[in-house]
């Protein structure tokens, strides 16, 4: 049961307090990493091979996780997840090179099998006709405590060195862990069995999944070039990349709430086409004067409004399965979208190295072709996509 402030329930409610904690403390040292990375001995190729192993950890713990979570009480697992990722900052302060991250990434993306069940929670508390709404408010709080977390990170790394910023993120980590110990228990839920876990059996989620890991494999080839570019190219002082990084996480964080409602009202695919053009625009203006403050905080602003639309796929893929099996659905979704957008960065760090515009310029081309066939279509082809109706 639903209650009136937002459509949020108890449970919604302490799972947003905790994203918003989490995502402070992972916002504390999103803009320094490349430039950590960079001093403890990587380059561009490094960064994107890091990425790499970060998203394949991720892929791997999904399908476990999702079959988890419609098997055992989902409260528990996010237990377990949370509490595997706090060690992460601490390994991540304590490394002498490079190399010496790996451990603390796979620890910390490894932990990423409670997401399912934290998606799916989502689900069994919220209605259908309020998912799309409440799915996002909740999944932008994370990027409210990322908000905060660029600048005040960037702060306090000029003045006390990059370490101190981890211990303090592994502190947040832990206090983000301690408030999911409130949730009352989540256990499985007896269901016959429907559908057989294959596209033709479940072709809407299939299609949705697949749709969404062409969209993380886009994405994936420039974001983790974002800071070193604007280092680089537009010679922007640490400080002001981590203002701009918190405006574009306000920005995104202030849209998803709306996006959800317009495409509650308007349709999925739509709407997220819509903000995939407004992506689009934002690395077009990111690569005409990256180094004018004016443009790339235009250009911030656009792709962090427009980024916040991407969570509607998950809202569609909620939308094609029962609560019981919700977490092996989000389980497939999340594995297929990481494991897509695991070697992106890989490919990107390349063409970083031959030529840095080379990874925005080709974002933004796929970023646009998808969001104009979202919205228009394909000559002589439906207003929307066949198969991602939803």
């Amino acid at each position: 049961m639903t209650s009136s402030w937002a459509g949020l329930t108890p449970d919604t409610r302490r799972l947003a307090l905790s994203l918003g904690l989490w995502g402070l403390g992972a916002g504390l040292y999103a803009v320094i990493w490349p430039l950590y990375v960079g001093r403890l001995g990587g380059n561009a190729l490094v960064l994107g091979l890091l990425s790499t192993v970060s998203g394949v950890a991720t892929a791997l713990s999904m399908i476990p996780g999702g079959r988890w979570s419609d098997r055992v009480d989902r409260r528990r697992l996010l237990l377990w997840g949370w509490a595997l990722g706090v060690p992460a900052p601490f390994l991540y302060a304590w490394a002498p090179r490079w190399p010496y991250l790996l451990p603390g990434l796979v620890l910390y993306f490894g932990s990423s099998f409670s997401t399912p069940a934290l998606q799916a929670v989502l689900v069994e508390e919220v209605p259908a006709e309020r998912l799309a709404g409440v799915y996002n408010l909740v999944m932008a709080v994370f990027g409210l405590g990322l908000v905060a977390g660029p600048a005040l990170g960037t702060y306090l790394a000029a003045r006390w060195g990059d370490r101190p910023v981890f211990l303090l993120a592994g502190g947040l980590y832990a206090a983000a862990t301690a408030v999911l110990g409130g949730l009352r228990p989540h256990p499985p839920r007896p269901g016959r069995r429907r559908r057989s876990w294959t596209p033709r059996g479940r072709p809407r989620l299939f299609q949705w999944t697949l749709f969404a890991a062409g969209l993380a494999v886009v994405q994936g080839l420039a974001f983790p070039f974002v800071v070193p570019y604007l280092k680089q190219v537009g010679r922007l002082p640490t400080e002001t990349l981590g203002i701009l990084g918190s405006a574009g996480v306000l920005a995104g964080t202030l849209a998803a709430p709306v996006w959800g409602r317009v495409g509650q009202r308007r349709g999925l695919p739509a709407t997220l086409g819509r903000g995939m053009l407004l992506v689009t625009a934002g690395w077009i203006l990111f690569l005409w004067h990256p180094d004018r403050l004016d443009v790339v905080l235009a250009a911030t602003l656009l792709r962090g409004v427009g980024e916040a639309a991407r969570g509607l796929a998950g809202v569609a893929v909620g939308r094609t399965v029962r609560a019981e099996e919700a977490g092996t659905a989000f389980g497939l979704f999340n594995f297929a979208t990481e494991l897509a957008g695991a070697f992106a960065p890989l490919l990107g760090g390349l063409l970083y190295d031959r030529w840095p515009v080379l990874p925005f310029a080709l974002a933004a081309l796929a970023t646009g072709m998808l969001g104009w066939w979202l919205v228009e279509g394909l000559p002589g082809r439906p207003w929307r996509p066949p198969g991602l109706e939803v």
